[in-house]
C-alpha cells in the first residue's frame, strides 16, 4: 500500500471517529439533565450551532462518496435530536433550538463538501 493511500485510509478514519464522538457527546448533552449540560461562555444557539457544524463536517469527511445523503442525514438529525429532548422531563424541545441545530448541520456539511472539492 502506498503511503498516499495509507494517508487518505487514516484521515477517513480519524474524520469518522471525530463525526461518531461529536454524535455520542451531542446526544448526551441533549437527553441529559440540564444540570449536567456543560456550561459555555458563548450564546447557547450558538453552541449548539456549531456543534452539529462540526458534526457534519467530520460526518461529510468521513463518508465523502455520499455527501448529500449524509447532508441531509445530518440536517434532520440535527431536528430529531431536539425531539428527543421530551424523554428528559427537564428538558424541553423548542423549534428554534432544533431550527439553530439544522443551520449549523447544514453549514458544516456545505463547509466540507466545499473542502473536498477544493482537495480533489
Amino acid at each position: 500500500m502506498s503511503d498516499q493511500i495509507a494517508i487518505g485510509l487514516t484521515f477517513v478514519v480519524v474524520a469518522r471517529a471525530i463525526a461518531w464522538v461529536l454524535l455520542v457527546f451531542i446526544l448526551f448533552v441533549t437527553i441529559a439533565p440540564i444540570r449536567l449540560r456543560p456550561r459555555t461562555i458563548t450564546h447557547v444557539n450558538l453552541d449548539r450551532s456549531l456543534a452539529f457544524a462540526a458534526m457534519a463536517f467530520f460526518f461529510v469527511l468521513g463518508y465523502s462518496q455520499s455527501p448529500v445523503l449524509i447532508t441531509i442525514s445530518c440536517i434532520v438529525g440535527a431536528g430529531l435530536s431536539e425531539l428527543l429532548q421530551l424523554l428528559s422531563p427537564s428538558r424541553h424541545a423548542r423549534m428554534p433550538d432544533a431550527l439553530a441545530k439544522s443551520v449549523g448541520a447544514a453549514a458544516g456539511a456545505l463547509a466540507a463538501i466545499v473542502t473536498l472539492s477544493t482537495a480533489a
